[in-house]
């Protein structure tokens, strides 16, 4: 950065994309982001003298995003294919060391919508065109387990870990467009009142019902409520979709948990630790 844009702190360029950056501030939160919110000036043109700011979020490919299985190109190829859904930010540009996405004006969520709300985002994000790439959760689960600090390998999480590979949930339903991480941090109330999905990183066809799950446990919310209200959303059976949800729940936990796992390791954070200590009890019980 030069010297003029003091503002950005360690933000590492001064232009992106075509845009001058006039200001960039770390976002808080997230251990695959550490994204910034940057305050962009276009170019002048011939035909339009007069610079526009524009605001934006960069979204960093680096050695932490991609322990966490984070493919920055993927991201961008999603959310330039879903951005007329309205529900998304728009794709700006693309690079070597990241993207750069729409900036969203509104509120973060800081407790979740009304389940019924939820679940018809959730459905709306279902419908959505599957990307190409597909999550595999034996590979996924394999790829945290790769990062996590060999000193936490231990007989319990190595017990757990035979156990879980050994019962992967049979999928049931088609594979659609998944978040994957659609908590209610993960949501902007617009100043229409309509809410925006934000952090689309772990995105991939999947299936709906371990999206479902995820949702569910990221939300706190009544499982069983959450699965009828989707199932009569989807015209599936809601015995069905109560069933596969129930499965694919302890899937979350040691999802999660594995994510704590390699969080504390790659961050050094022995909060993160703690969190996955009390998850890897919670699966042990």
């Amino acid at each position: 950065m030069s010297s003029g844009h003091s503002s950005a702190g360690a933000f590492p360029f001064s232009r992106l994309a075509g845009y001058e950056v006039r200001c960039a501030r770390p976002l808080s939160g997230g251990l695959s982001n550490r994204c910034w919110h940057l305050t962009l000036n276009t170019s002048p043109h011939l035909d339009a003298p007069e610079t526009t700011l524009v605001e934006a979020v960069w979204r960093p490919d680096s050695p932490i995003s991609r322990a966490f299985g984070v493919h920055r190109h993927h991201e961008f190829q999603l959310l330039a294919a879903i951005h007329s859904s309205g529900i998304a930010p728009a794709a700006l540009a693309e690079n070597r060391h990241g993207i750069l996405v729409e900036w969203i004006e509104g509120q973060v969520l800081t407790q979740p919508p009304a389940t019924e709300e939820l679940m018809q985002l959730l459905y709306r994000v279902h419908c959505l065109s599957a990307p190409q790439w597909a999550l595999d959760v034996r590979q996924k689960a394999g790829h945290y387990l790769a990062s996590i600090q060999p000193s936490d390998k231990s007989a319990p999480l190595n017990s757990v870990c035979q156990r879980f590979f050994q019962q992967i949930p049979d999928r049931l339903f088609p594979q659609t467009c998944c978040h994957h991480d659609l908590g209610f941090y993960n949501l902007i109330r617009r100043p229409d009142s309509q809410l925006a999905v934000i952090d689309w990183e772990y995105a991939a066809a999947g299936d709906p019902m371990l999206d479902l799950a995820l949702t569910i446990q990221a939300n706190e919310l009544d499982a069983k409520a959450a699965a009828i209200i989707y199932a009569q959303l989807a015209g599936y059976d809601e015995v069905t979709v109560s069933n596969a949800v129930q499965q694919w729940l302890p899937w979350c936990d040691f999802l999660a948990m594995l994510w704590y796992y390699a969080g504390a390791h790659l961050w050094q954070d022995e909060s993160y630790r703690l969190e996955a200590h009390t998850y890897l009890a919670k699966l042990i019980a």
